[in-house]
């Protein structure tokens, strides 16, 4: 496997039947362990064939989490978390055996991380919001027990410093000192989301890295975390974020919100320029739910680094010396190979059985050839061309795609409008304008651009024959949209609300819909609101650089005509029957509570007082209802201070009704007014048991 040089990456390993959600390399780099529920694999990456080692497991878990011990003491001694159990497993003799299985928490482990000085400390990360050090050597009880408030989503040795521990709880970050466990040493509140990695520095002691949900990976130094030293936008929730062995690089996982299963989302970050990554590894047709690097052989002059993904297979990938020039690191050999060499290496290479597979055909493999008025005539991977016809009524365009050896690195692919097409030149050269303009935005970011580039081109046919129908010159420049059109392709996503009614904050209710034009044309539609947000796709393969919303869906039908006859009107009423309304009312009077009334209502002073000052703001508020029932109660109430036989307590009019209104209130949900009415009553109970204990004294005896 170490001397495919001639391939981004080879295959190590496809199991469907896997289901394995956990990968760990030894720190030999000889030995891949994948961990699912129903098996344990191992797979030899020495090994030119796929010869597996598979062990069965009995659990209705899943595994968690899975990492092989760093030290060569215990090399071969791996730790995997199932729930809330910890099992230690011991690989000797092709024989796999659980040497512990200690229930390490009271509910499900997030996260483990091995001691890298010694070969007997382990820590795991709890839902349980614990954070518990363990020595294999005594299970019995851990050694050390972190306590936090919030759910504990990481842990993570650092890497200089054997005593410092790092620990993610939502989205803060807190620093342990493995000496002083009862408090953590810094408090850093690091993101609005979510924490899903931490990773140390190599290099730096006191910097730390962490990838959250909310788009961004945030750089630390924990002797000064008041702010991040910088921060990597990148556009979608970071899965995890790790630093690369050399230079200044760092690995990211992207998992974009809406995508398809060809996004990229693996990707190659130099953090002294983060305005775009380095370099994009294609090859998952999934996300990757895990990649660690494979330590370094003598005999290997680039670095390799192994990921699997949820397309359930095994990639080996070489870091030649090119990428890490990248990321800011020389290496010693940054020669080209020549011809003979090369040629000499392929034939060695030959005799490898591990399959191979061109970035260019993964590319084909995973292209969508559904896009409207378009057919795609022939993919060649040998010759790296395509050609493709798109159709719009009468007209044929007939485009040819020429993609050079370097392609996605930096070096777009060339496009030829074929004979046979029915455009003229004027047309010809502003449409291979605009897909060079945007192939070459996307190869600047070493991304692929040809079902962009394909959508683009039927985009592009659609709008200028609409503009010389109307007789109106072509002036858009594309400018690459920030989610693409190839992001909407999920039949799981459900379509999105166009209208709906929502209360927020306090007594304010928000209502949206859809404009007027949108539900006019809509109801033109033969079918109804769509199930799935895939519904989109065929809008987006229309649309030009305009922005996208919802409504575009419900007059799809409708667009070529709509846009004929809606010239002659005006662009402010166009404009304003086209946008869609959003109302915020004021829903105070909806509710019995009132906030006027809670701030104006008094209840200290004398019981008329106070029965005339709340029947004042009552009114005041416009409760006509509540003045009414105060001065009922303040006339109840002055009786009762002039009874001094106590015989207007028995009263209908008396205690009675002032009970009675306390229920009704209660009974029609109106709190405000039944607690404020409890607490008149009880003052009015307080001064009568008062003046009868104080006319009991005075009595003579």
């Amino acid at each position: 496997m170490t001397r495919l040089i001639n391939n981004d990456y080879c295959i190590a390993l496809e199991c469907k039947d896997l289901q394995a959600n956990a990968m760990s390399v030894d720190c030999t780099g000889t030995y891949a362990l994948l961990a699912g529920r129903r098996c344990i694999a191992l797979r030899n990456l020495d090994e030119e064939y796929e010869n597996v080692f598979k062990f069965p497991r009995t659990s209705k878990y899943d595994v968690g989490a899975a990492e092989w011990n760093p030290t060569a003491h215990n090399k071969q001694i791996c730790a995997i978390s199932t729930n809330e159990r910890l099992e230690i497993l011991n690989w000797r003799e092709e024989t796999l055996s659980v040497s512990h299985s200690i229930r390490a928490h009271t509910r499900a482990i997030s996260g483990l991380n091995w001691h890298r000085f010694d070969p007997n400390i382990i820590a795991t990360s709890s839902v349980d919001t614990f954070v518990n050090v363990w020595d294999i050597r005594d299970s019995r009880r851990p050694t050390l027990s972190l306590a936090n408030v919030a759910e504990s989503s990481q842990v993570r040795w650092n890497r200089i410093s054997q005593h410092l521990i790092a620990t993610a709880h939502d989205g803060d970050i807190k620093i342990w000192d493995q000496r002083k466990g009862s408090y953590p040493l810094q408090y850093i509140a690091a993101h609005l989301a979510k924490i899903y990695g931490l990773d140390w520095s190599p290099h730096i002691e006191n910097q730390i890295a962490s990838a959250s949900q909310d788009h961004s990976v945030k750089f630390f130094d924990t002797s000064n975390p008041r702010k991040p030293d910088f921060v990597l936008s990148t556009g979608s929730p970071v899965w995890r974020a790790r630093y690369t062995p050399f230079g200044n690089g760092m690995i990211t996982v992207v998992v974009p919100q809406i995508r398809r299963g060809s996004e990229n989302s693996f990707l190659l970050w130099n953090i002294s320029n983060r305005a775009a990554p380095m370099h994009t590894f294609v090859g998952h047709r999934d996300v990757v739910l895990e990649f660690q690097w494979r330590p370094s052989r003598p005999d290997d002059s680039y670095l390799q680094l192994v990921t699997w993904s949820k397309d359930q297979t095994l990639l080996v990938w070489k870091i030649e010396p090119f990428l890490q020039k990248l990321c800011g690191y020389e290496p010693d050999d940054l020669s080209i190979y020549d011809d003979n060499s090369s040629r000499g290496i392929d034939e060695a290479a030959s005799t490898v059985s591990l399959k191979r597979i061109q970035p260019l055909q993964q590319e084909f493999s995973l292209l969508n050839v559904h896009i409207p008025n378009l057919e795609v005539k022939n993919m060649d991977s040998i010759t790296r061309t395509v050609t493709a016809t798109c159709k719009i009524n009468t007209v044929i365009t007939h485009v040819k795609v020429i993609f050079p050896n370097a392609y996605p690195l930096g070096v777009p692919p060339a496009f030829q409008v074929m004979p046979g097409s029915n455009i003229n030149d004027s047309i010809g050269s502003q449409l291979l304008h605009t897909l060079n303009h945007l192939a070459i935005q996307r190869v600047s970011k070493n991304r692929t651009c040809l079902e962009p580039c394909l959508r683009q081109m039927v985009t592009t046919l659609e709008q200028l024959l609409v503009d010389i129908d109307s007789d109106r010159s072509f002036e858009r420049v594309y400018v690459e949209p920030t989610v693409s059109a190839e992001g909407y392709n999920d039949a799981y996503i459900p379509f999105p609300r166009t209208s709906g009614v929502k209360f927020c904050s306090v007594n304010i209710l928000v209502c949206f819909g859809r404009p007027l034009l949108t539900r006019r044309l809509g109801n033109k539609n033969d079918s109804g609101t769509p199930r799935a947000l895939s519904a989109l796709e065929g809008i987006l393969a229309k649309r030009s650089t305009d922005q996208m919303t919802v409504s575009a869906y419900y007059f799809q039908r409708q667009k070529q005509r709509w846009q004929v006859q809606e010239l002659s009107r005006s662009k402010h009423s166009l404009s304003k029957a086209s946008k869609a309304m959003v109302h915020i009312y004021d829903a105070t009077n909806l509710f019995l509570i009132n906030r006027q009334l809670a701030e104006d209502y008094i209840l200290y002073g004398d019981v008329a007082t106070i029965c005339k000052h709340n029947a004042a703001a009552a009114a005041v508020a416009g409760r006509r209802d509540l003045v009414q029932a105060w001065i009922l109660i303040e006339i109840t109430l002055a009786q009762r201070l002039v009874d001094d036989d106590g015989d207007w307590a028995g009263h209908p009019c008396g205690d009675n009704l002032l009970i009675s209104l306390i229920n009704h209130y209660a009974s029609q949900a109106d709190l405000q007014m039944a607690a404020m009415l409890c607490c008149i009553y009880g003052k009015q109970q307080e001064n009568s048991l008062r003046k009868a204990s104080l006319k009991s004294i005075l009595s003579p005896m």
